[in-house]
């Protein structure tokens, strides 16, 4: 957690930590989220300003809320901070089905982002992708041929969007397509937003070899919109901390799993 923090400004930090109080109790009164963080009401209003701005809060009569999938799903900040270890052993995992000279397209998820820490055991690698926090991560690392998927830059997501995105990553042909999701729901992934949807689906379209990260957070969420069965994927990383009775449906149901 602290290395995390330190990736983040004094005002990333607590608007992070506002989204886990609603997280956790669904509302708060705007003047007890400034005790508890110890800033001034003037402070805790630019970071609601800045929370309802990207669709993740809603304030009422001098409280604040949040419908918790929404957040879950839309908050970069957020979910960076989740399960860190558990994203880790996937992302590890993640790298042992990636071979030098491999040309990667790579998805917007927290989840995802941890594999930039094992990247370089393989390089030379070409990483093609929409997310921010990848392209910070990788540009100055030597053998990491990094191209930056165009569109719309969405501040929930943290990374680019659209037409001009999905345009973009259907003109090329790669290796490995690595993905993980907002939340799996029987055999498929799911998730809230229509513009996440099309690009995770156009990545799949490009891939020869697909890849889904999935730590035990997934479970726990319902989203609107189907993506993807899990059969479509050549290995499913799932957290040993799943439930059993998940993992076996799930094999059962002949998705290609790998428990780590």
């Amino acid at each position: 957690m602290q290395e995390e923090d330190a990736q983040l400004s004094k005002a990333d930090q607590r608007r992070a930590e506002i989204i886990r109080i609603l997280m956790e109790s669904g509302t708060a009164q705007i003047k007890d989220l400034a005790t508890s963080l110890e800033v001034s009401l003037m402070t805790i209003h630019r970071d609601l300003n800045d929370l309802q701005n990207q669709g993740l809060v809603r304030r009422i009569r001098g409280a604040v809320s949040a419908e918790k999938s929404m957040l879950f799903e839309s908050s970069y900040l957020f979910r960076a901070r989740q399960h860190i270890e558990e994203k880790r052993r996937l992302a590890r995992a993640a790298v042992a089905h990636i071979e030098p000279g491999n040309a990667i397209v790579w998805d917007d998820s927290s989840t995802t982002f941890q594999v930039t820490e094992f990247i370089e055991s393989v390089t030379p690698v070409t990483v093609i992708t929409n997310a921010l926090p990848v392209l910070e991560k990788l540009k100055d690392v030597q053998g990491v041929d990094l191209i930056a998927l165009g569109g719309r830059y969405h501040r929930g997501y943290n990374g680019f969007f659209g037409m001009a995105c999905e345009n973009a990553i259907r003109s090329y042909h790669v290796d490995v397509a690595l993905l993980s999701t907002t939340t799996i729901q029987d055999l498929a992934l799911f998730t809230q937003d229509e513009h996440v949807l099309r690009s995770k689906q156009a990545m799949m379209e490009i891939a020869r070899k697909k890849i889904l990260l999935v730590d035990e957070s997934k479970f726990h969420f319902s989203a609107l919109n189907y993506v993807a069965d899990l059969r479509a994927f050549d290995v499913v990383l799932v957290s040993g901390s799943v439930d059993r009775e998940i993992v076996e449906r799930m094999s059962d149901g002949g998705v290609k799993l790998q428990l780590v």
